[in-house]
């Protein structure tokens, strides 16, 4: 009975740290998606897409919830998201190289961001249809 007490306890701990861990990506996307126009068009919650991006790069990075690593995995997509131009964009790959392997490993995780927002507007739009919401 103890064992599963700590077994429990663990579990708790460790899902509480990767919900943590994701907070800080999904505010940064909430705010950057509260002025999409296309969300707006089509009526969709930030908070929604935002969530879903974060699951998304969360299971595209390597480890586990609760990882300490993944921490720092969501904190540098924040950062990429709040690069404002080539210069800054590139001094984010070379501050996080290290913790993708390599600079193109970077860049890689950098210019995935487009594609998870893509995947999870998809998803947005097709939820909101299939409840029944008419999108514009």
């Amino acid at each position: 009975m103890k064992k599963l007490m700590i077994v429990m306890l663990a579990s708790l701990s460790v899902f509480g740290c990767a919900k943590k861990e994701k907070t800080g990506l999904r505010e940064v996307l909430i705010e950057r998606f509260k002025e999409d126009p296309d969300l707006k068009d089509y009526n969709l919650d930030p908070a929604k897409v935002a969530d879903c991006m974060v699951d998304e790069i969360g299971a595209s990075l390597p480890g586990f919830a609760g990882d300490p690593r993944r921490g720092q995995f969501f904190e540098a997509y924040a950062h990429f998201l709040s690069v404002k131009s080539m210069a800054d964009g590139e001094k984010a790959i070379a501050e996080f190289e290290k913790l993708f392997g390599s600079k193109q490993k970077a860049r890689e995780a950098a210019a995935s961001l487009p594609d998870h927002e893509m995947t999870c507007m998809g998803k947005a739009i097709e939820n909101a249809e299939s409840d029944g919401h008419r999108v514009k």
